[in-house]
């Protein structure tokens, strides 16, 4: 399954400068894991092994667009303050955005959020039975 990385129109423009275009930005779910690109500055692959839940989610406002961290524990990948899922992991699964961050929690805004979060989560299950 995939879905593009949501990206609200009036920063496409600035998304795109880094690579963040229709073509380069999508989350995919292939075979047992995720992966996650979003231009030029962000290519990662998570097991769904690590995955501990999903769901919608909110972006703060102050939080910003684009390739985002708090250099802790948490990595967010918004194009958009809406459709954003979040996912939990365990244990972190390292990911670089200008550094590596062990990310416990991933933030991505996509296109079809509630498809999404149901595929994910119907692997979960299947993995669990």
């Amino acid at each position: 399954m995939r879905t593009e990385i949501r990206r609200s129109t009036w920063v496409k423009p600035l998304l795109s400068v880094f690579g963040g275009t229709a073509e380069r930005s999508y989350v995919d779910i292939e075979g047992d894991e995720i992966h996650v690109r979003f231009g030029w500055l962000f290519d990662e692959r998570i097991p769904l092994s690590r995955v501990t839940s999903v769901e919608r989610a909110r972006w703060p406002l102050l939080g910003g667009l684009g390739w985002r961290t708090n250099f802790v524990d948490t990595v967010a990948v918004v194009g958009s303050y809406d459709d954003v899922v979040r996912v939990r992991l365990a244990p972190a699964v390292p990911m670089r955005v200008l550094v590596r961050v062990p990310a416990e929690t991933l933030y991505v805004s996509v296109e079809d959020p509630d498809a999404f979060v149901a595929e994910v989560r119907r692997r979960i299950a299947s993995r669990v039975s």
